[in-house]
């Protein structure tokens, strides 16, 4: 368990939100893109199979929408689909693509724009969970304490600190309900 970084009451419960010291990488999970990047300390590729002349040859195909992966490194990484304005610690490390078979499969029909979208979604979540930025929340009663009572809920993954917020929020709002409904 990690330190709390935030608290957040209702009436009833007390969430707390925290670092997630075992987060899942997202890039394991079903994505849309494949990402192929070449660094000398990092492996950020989807798969270690390519060279960077197989990368160049596949995404100058017409059947293919790709975009260009950059990476910033200055104490934390970033990763973004559009250039940094620092030439000295940051620049292009490979791409994300998709073939347009894998869109029309995704969207049920050539969807280059929500595909283009989604692509950029995968590299900025990537990015934060590169960065530790990946948190889990626990709720407990109010009246009990928060060391000697199970919590009432918890969840680890959330990837995105605003993301975690909101959820917590709209899961002790929907507790208080339930408890008025008890």
């Amino acid at each position: 368990m990690s330190d709390i970084l935030e608290t957040i009451e209702s009436k009833n419960y007390i969430a707390n939100i925290q670092f997630d010291t075992s987060p899942f990488n997202p890039r394991e999970d079903d994505n849309l893109g494949t990402i192929i990047a070449f660094h000398s300390r990092y492996n950020y590729s989807d798969n270690n199979d390519w060279t960077k002349e197989e990368l160049l040859e596949h995404i100058q195909k017409e059947d293919i929408l790709s975009l260009p992966v950059y990476m910033y490194e200055h104490s934390g990484i970033a990763l973004r689909t559009t250039p940094f304005n620092c030439k000295w610690d940051s620049g292009q490390i490979g791409y994300i693509f998709v073939s347009h078979a894998e869109i029309i499969e995704c969207f049920g029909k050539l969807n280059l724009d929500q595909a283009g979208k989604n692509l950029i979604a995968e590299i900025d979540e990537f990015s934060d969970y590169c960065n530790g930025e990946v948190y889990g929340y626990q709720i407990y009663k109010k009246d009990e304490s928060r060391h000697d009572s199970d919590d009432v809920e918890s969840c680890w993954g959330y990837i995105g600190y605003d993301h975690i917020k909101e959820t917590v929020e709209e899961q002790l709002k929907y507790l208080e309900k339930e408890k008025t409904n008890e």
